[in-house]
């Protein structure tokens, strides 16, 4: 996963708060943990606390009154929490460059976390979430957003405790994923720790659910009373089907918008069309795609955060200016359909993933900035002091 957003700040959202972030298109995993209070919990005369989720256009279940999209498994009601945390994961794809997260209510929130996936059949997410102490109420939801759900596995621990034990509930698309009632108390329950023997005070259990369910959208909820803990969730997706068309190694034929582009797709025409030259060596690429990374890596954040911002930004990288002549294969590596460019293309495809994959160390030393002599004039800011190394006929240069 490649991690957007990671927020951990503990706020209180009064009427709505909005996340603006920047990413490729692509399959992203979006999680909110909030605090709601029930109507008792809050000032005399103020109503309980409630929140609601909605990334871009889309809400869950889809353009829901508030009402619904409050007691939907997406949504948070603090007369059904009292004031005990809940945790919300949306698995979800996204087009184009920006996109918002809005948090409508009021509520306090823990942890805000976005990341892209990749594109893999089967998908984990290490949790390792023990619910608070508190009577059965909904504790983590999974929404998969226009999917098909093959299967999913989970990890869970519970306990016998004094008084009352841990009780998990697992619901997937509403239907109840207990095989036999356990009694009024336990109805419905899948894991009960009262039923655990008195020689095992506690047990973890892993299980797959199998599914076969269609693309669309579907919902994993767990509910908990007292303290279970889900260690993990796995989930099989089956064939992920990308609703938008998304270049790929053997047709990378741009779109219109570099951001329907993943990181390695941009890294990889990035090298392509600055080092697409027959005399440069591997060497000299991989340096250049690592003068790229380098710059996404600066602790000051002088360039962007991500690929896409360093490697788009205006006058920075020339092959991607419109007025080079380097443009035309940027946009299209295999335009002229020849094996020359087929192989150089692949090349430069592996050469990036290496680089972001950590296959191949960085020979330039933490340089940012590089130039061929003989190629261009001498930038101004290829000053002596700032020199690093040359490699084949480019020299490389950090700035500090």
């Amino acid at each position: 996963m490649n991690s957007i957003i990671n927020d951990t700040r503990r706020r209180i959202i009064n009427g709505q708060e909005i996340i603006n972030f920047d990413a490729f298109s692509g399959l992203f995993l979006i999680c909110v943990t909030v605090r709601v209070k029930s109507k008792k919990q809050v000032d005399v005369g103020l109503q309980s606390e409630k929140l609601f989720i909605k990334i871009d256009d889309k809400t869950f279940p889809d353009q829901g009154a508030q009402k619904e999209l409050i007691s939907s498994p997406a949504g948070f009601d603090g007369d059904k929490l009292n004031n005990l945390s809940k945790t919300v994961y949306i698995i979800t794809f996204l087009r184009g460059q920006a996109h918002t997260l809005a948090l409508n209510g009021i509520a306090t929130l823990e942890n805000i976390s976005i990341s892209i996936i990749d594109l893999e059949k089967t998908f984990k997410i290490d949790l390792e979430n023990q619910a608070e102490d508190g009577d059965r109420r909904s504790w983590i939801t999974v929404i998969t957003d226009r999917l098909p759900l093959q299967a999913t596995t989970t990890t869970i621990s519970y306990a016998r405790r004094k008084r009352d034990s841990d009780d998990v509930k697992i619901l997937i698309d509403g239907k109840n994923q207990s095989s036999f009632a356990r009694g009024a108390k336990h109805y419905l329950w899948k894991y009960i720790g009262s039923l655990l023997p008195w020689t095992q005070n506690s047990r973890t259990e892993t299980e797959t659910f199998s599914l076969n369910a269609p693309v669309g959208i579907h919902i994993i909820e767990f509910w908990a009373d007292r303290m279970p803990i889900l260690h993990d969730l796995g989930i099989n997706f089956g064939i992920i089907p990308i609703p938008f068309s998304q270049p790929t190694l053997d047709n990378p034929a741009w779109t219109g918008s570099f951001y329907d582009d993943t990181e390695l797709m941009l890294l990889a025409r990035a090298i392509y069309g600055e080092g697409r030259d027959v005399r440069l060596g591997d060497d000299e690429r991989i340096g250049m795609g690592w003068a790229i990374r380098n710059r996404v890596e600066d602790k000051r954040n002088r360039w962007g955060r991500t690929y896409h911002q360093v490697i788009l930004k205006p006058k920075h990288f020339s092959a991607f200016n419109l007025d080079d002549d380097n443009r035309f294969f940027v946009e299209n590596p295999l335009r002229r359909n020849n094996e020359i460019d087929k192989q150089a293309w692949v090349n430069c495809y592996r050469i990036a993933n290496d680089i972001i994959g950590d296959k191949v160390s960085d020979p330039t030393f933490g340089s940012n900035h590089y130039y061929a002599p003989g190629k261009l004039s001498k930038p101004k800011w290829a000053d002596e002091y700032k020199f690093i190394i040359q490699i084949g006929n480019t020299r490389f240069f950090r700035r500090p």
